[in-house]
């Protein structure tokens, strides 16, 4: 299973080349994405002044179409110990990250697809694929 990190997300929904292309060769994979990502995609969608209905439509539409990761309490477990193995060697990046890569692991996501190769790589177990 492959999950898809909020800026892949963002750049399919806006159509880059790059993104799309990327999705072309997960052809047959199972695609994921987590609730943080959800969250984080919606947030974007409703912070502008302008909310668009489109938009809004758009990323339902797509969260329906991959399976959605939620948190629990494995997640959040994984995600403490990832934070805090991270933390101990001074190597911390963001909570969303964390929790991501928790719930990502806890669900045997083996790969996420991101361009924010620099603090995912730092996570033991966890495939970083850019695009």
């Amino acid at each position: 299973m492959i999950c898809l990190d909020t800026n892949f997300i963002l750049d399919l929904l806006k159509k880059r080349q790059n993104s799309v292309s990327a999705l072309k060769s997960l052809s047959g994979r199972e695609l994921a994405s987590t609730e943080i990502n959800y969250f984080e995609v919606l947030f974007g969608v409703f912070k502008k002044h302008d909310l668009s209905q489109h938009e809004l439509d758009l990323v339902q539409e797509f969260f329906s179409s991959i399976k959605l990761l939620t948190l629990g309490k494995s997640g959040a477990y994984k995600a403490a110990e990832i934070g805090g193995e991270l933390s101990k060697n001074g190597l911390t990046i963001e909570s969303h990250d964390v929790l991501i890569a928790g719930i990502c692991m806890a669900n045997n996501c083996e790969t996420i697809i991101t361009k924010d190769v620099k603090h995912f790589s730092r996570i033991k177990g966890l495939k970083v694929k850019t695009y």
